[in-house]
């Protein structure tokens, strides 16, 4: 398959390197178990694309190396993101797949290749992605989503997740999985056991104020109204604010922040998975992990430190 890795600018490096060490290791394993090299790739910068560029079957964008919201409208005003957005909608073309992680997704965004459809980022950029672009159907919680010819995932080592699906959609899977051994990489169902909520609200006092009030009173069932008292805001606005800050609904917000604290108990180790449950608020160790599998689409057991 001719694929083609659209270099933008700026450019994370480390994405666009385990994009083309991914392809080169697919070709590798492919190579010793006797088959052809599935891949030919070629690297180039959106300014080079041009009426008479022939789409290739697939276009990976790799992430850019942009983590906040003052760097992402510095580097959506330039003229290097007009440049990326026309050459992405230049391969929008039957027959070729487009791809892209991290904050490379904000540019499939603004070219609007994701209107209507699935999409993910990295974790504390997707309500950014939620609130700049209503149109797309933002996943926070998934480390990939396909959606039609189009691909996204989630932070910068996501690159690696969202290579294997590429090399497993386009050359089978039992290549991607002898990839995956062959690179010791693990599958990561869910970007949630790398989530902070502190993080995401860091920016809001108010939200701030109800997220340590939380965190306090973790071992037990804590109701909306008690929530918003403690952040000095109604119980509607409340949740309108953290739909809007953090891309969450109250109930989210609450489970998020006591699965990511049991998967921090569980890695520090001294404590049952039944004291844990209790100390997270839930009633005993089953709840903790039907909690966790819908959540994460993982056990608590499968977190090791």
């Amino acid at each position: 398959m001719d694929v083609l890795l659209l270099h933008p600018t700026p450019c994370q490096r480390s994405s666009l390197a385990i994009a083309e060490d991914m392809l080169d290791s697919a070709n590798r394993v492919a190579a010793l178990r006797g088959e052809t090299a599935p891949f030919c790739w070629r690297t180039l910068h959106p300014e080079a694309v041009c009426p008479d560029t022939p789409a290739p079957g697939l276009v990976v964008l790799p992430g850019m190396g942009l983590a906040s919201a003052e760097e992402l409208r510095a580097a959506m005003d330039s003229p290097a993101f007009f440049a990326l957005t026309a050459a992405l909608r230049h391969f929008v073309q039957p027959g070729t797949r487009i791809a892209s992680a991290c904050s490379g997704v904000f540019a499939l965004a603004a070219a609007g290749l994701l209107d209507g459809r699935c999409a993910t980022t990295t974790w504390w950029l997707a309500p950014l992605l939620r609130g700049w672009f209503p149109k797309v159907r933002v996943e926070m919680g998934e480390v990939l989503c396909s959606d039609g010819a189009l691909v996204t995932a989630g932070a910068s080592f996501a690159q690696i997740d969202l290579m294997l699906h590429l090399i497993e959609t386009q050359a089978g899977f039992a290549l991607a999985e002898d990839c995956r051994r062959f690179l010791l990489a693990d599958s990561r169902p869910s970007q949630l056991p790398y989530l902070s909520v502190a993080i995401l609200v860091a920016g809001d006092p108010a939200l701030q104020r109800a997220e340590l009030h939380l965190r306090r009173h973790i071992a037990r069932q804590v109701p909306l109204a008690e929530l918003a008292d403690a952040a000095g805001l109604g119980a509607r606005t409340f949740a309108r604010r953290l739909s809007r800050v953090a891309g969450m609904t109250p109930g989210e917000f609450a489970q998020t922040l006591r699965v990511t604290e049991a998967i921090r108990l569980y890695r520090a180790g001294g404590l049952s998975l039944e004291q844990i449950a209790h100390r997270v608020g839930y009633g005993d160790a089953t709840a903790l992990r039907r909690v966790m599998t819908r959540r994460t689409g993982r056990r608590l057991e499968s977190f090791r430190s």
